[in-house]
């Protein structure tokens, strides 16, 4: 019975954005230090996305026709996705509200009568690719911490969520994502280094 829970929260952790978590400890110290994001905050970012997975879940969020994505960072939601309908839209946010530690939700859920419906599936495949292209771009990128970068693609929006050291690279970053083959829009959420919202 222990084990089998133990499980059930791994695979919901693996189901999240926070996978991040171990692909940067598996890249090397140095980088872990120049992210922006604390220890604290990680902690914090996968039990918020734990508790996202399972609520959305259990509210049918996660279902064909209605399929909400959330990432997470410092407390930072950002909702995308497609629904059939505004009420489902809504719930997301209420939902993602309820998770001890968010401190901001962004809603960019997509609002379609027909929901997700069969030929999304490519596109959702084309989105993938365009997510890992623009993450390999953005990891040989010089002068660019990709760490402090999280990267959702829908429907060829390309949502940025994040935090920048500066101007400078936060437009050497959306430089880089615009100019990405099927990439028809980029949406910045990237907040500055310095930025008060980060603190709550």
């Amino acid at each position: 019975m222990k084990i089998s829970k133990i499980y059930y929260i791994l695979l919901l952790a693996l189901m999240t954005s926070c996978v991040e978590t171990v692909v940067i400890g598996s890249v090397g110290g140095g980088v872990f230090a120049s992210r922006e994001k604390t220890i604290q905050d990680t902690r914090s970012d996968i039990a918020i996305s734990v508790t996202l997975t399972a609520d959305f879940i259990t509210r049918g969020l996660k279902m064909p026709g209605n399929s909400v994505n959330f990432t997470v960072n410092e407390g930072r939601v950002l909702l995308t996705g497609i629904v059939r309908d505004s009420q489902k839209a809504k719930s997301a946010q209420e939902i993602s509200w309820t998770a001890i530690g968010v401190k901001e939700v962004i809603d960019e859920i997509q609002l379609r009568e027909e929901g997700m419906v069969f030929k999304d599936f490519p596109s959702a495949f084309r989105d993938y690719l365009i997510t890992a292209e623009v993450e390999s771009r953005l990891l040989v990128t010089r002068d660019v911490i990709w760490p402090n970068y999280k990267i959702t693609t829908v429907g060829s929006t390309v949502y940025l969520l994040g935090v920048a050291v500066n101007d400078f690279e936060m437009q050497r970053v959306l430089t880089v994502v615009s100019r990405i083959y099927g990439v028809e829009k980029v949406v910045n959420h990237v907040l500055l280094r310095d930025d008060q919202r980060r603190r709550g």
